[in-house]
């Protein structure tokens, strides 16, 4: 079961897990501070241990950012796909898309299983550990889940 929320220290508390955090963020990134913003979908599941947030790419298309504690890691199939649907049910999105850096092994094989697909790559456009990395971007289109 999945809620909207705006509740920032929750959203925080799951982005800002130490585990977390450096999968997401970049080296010149501090602490995430969630925007609340009615563009902005915050989607938290029951448990409290994941969060999806979707931001408009335009007017049928939307980003999607995942976070997931470690209770949830190797386990978030269903936690991402109800998201998914909520978002395609309840907004007007018709496509969503994400950029991973390359070596995110464990987000790239969550959306793989979920559905998206490769789509492109923007290169040496994350910097992680003083080095750039190339973003994968995976898409999925209304209808493919």
């Amino acid at each position: 079961m999945i809620f909207r929320c705006i509740d920032k220290s929750l959203i925080s508390g799951i982005v800002n897990d130490p585990k977390v955090y450096d999968y997401l963020i970049d080296d010149n990134s501090v602490n995430h501070e969630p925007v609340i913003h009615p563009s902005i979908i915050y989607l938290v599941n029951d448990t409290k241990q994941g969060v999806i947030r979707i931001d408009p790419m335009n007017s049928i298309s939307c980003y999607v950012h995942i976070a997931t504690t470690p209770k949830m890691w190797g386990t978030g199939h269903a936690f991402v796909k109800e998201a998914i649907d909520w978002g395609f049910r309840n907004t007007k999105y018709l496509k969503v898309v994400a950029l991973i850096p390359e070596y995110n092994d464990r987000t790239i094989k969550l959306v793989t299983d979920v559905g998206f697909k490769r789509e492109g790559v923007c290169r040496k456009s994350f910097l992680k550990n003083w080095k750039l990395h190339d973003q994968i971007i995976f898409g999925l289109c209304k209808g493919e889940i």
